[in-house]
């Protein structure tokens, strides 16, 4: 879909929430697909919440509805984790290689969130709807035999790894502090605006001279994250 339908569905939830009085969720939704939805005026309009399973999620589903109504949201969300089946024969395999497989087994993309990948092991977010299947059907990762299962959400490599890291920048200015975190010229950082590779707290970030304030996370896809202060 394209974001503008995206929208029109998610306000479509946030209405349908509204009648129900009951929480409504959406599937996992793109950086971009969740901006759509925060530049739209109606979106506004209503109590909703994203959600992704952890602090710095990417991909994240909409949550709408009033807790004093409907209690505190329970969103579906799973935890699969991935292993290989012998160690002695475990390929160094990346965030694309899992997606590929999950994709692989006719999964849509909407129904998985973050993939994060630890030295060999994996862990993704999905949709509960879809976890059973995933578990029970996901057995190799290119060419390397995996054992997948449902995961407690509360486990300690969901939690995110940050390295501390100085750099000198020329202002405070974004495009400052993403040229530093790069190692690019700030012109250089302009294809990276262009193409909506830069985050700020999870979402596209397209304003070059916004400053970042203390505690902000900023993602540069390709190159990593890192908490500003």
């Amino acid at each position: 879909m394209t974001n503008d339908v995206t929208c029109r569905h998610l306000l479509d939830l946030c209405r349908r929430s509204e009648k129900t009085g009951a929480w409504q969720y959406s599937a996992f939704l793109s950086p971009a697909e969740q901006n759509s939805f925060l530049l739209s005026p109606e979106g506004m309009n209503y109590p909703f919440r994203l959600m992704g399973g952890y602090a710095t999620a990417e991909r994240k589903i909409l949550a709408v509805g009033r807790e004093e109504e409907a209690g505190q949201p329970d969103p579906p969300l799973s935890v699969i984790a991935v292993s290989p089946k012998n160690m002695k024969y475990a390929e160094v395999l990346t965030h694309r290689d899992y997606l590929g497989a999950i994709l692989g087994l006719g999964i849509d993309r909407s129904l998985i969130g973050d993939i994060l990948v630890r030295d060999h092991q994996a862990w993704f977010f999905c949709l509960s709807s879809a976890a059973d299947m995933i578990a029970s059907s996901l057995s190799q990762v290119r060419k390397t035999a995996v054992v997948a299962h449902i995961a407690a959400p509360d486990i300690p490599e969901l939690e995110p790894h940050f390295a501390q890291m100085r750099v000198n920048v020329a202002s405070e200015r974004l495009d400052a502090v993403v040229a530093a975190f790069t190692g690019l010229s700030r012109g250089q950082t302009e294809k990276l605006f262009n193409a909506e590779k830069i985050f700020v707290n999870g979402l596209i970030e397209k304003n070059r001279s916004v400053r970042l304030k203390a505690g902000d996370i900023l993602s540069v896809r390709g190159f990593g994250k890192t908490v500003y202060g």
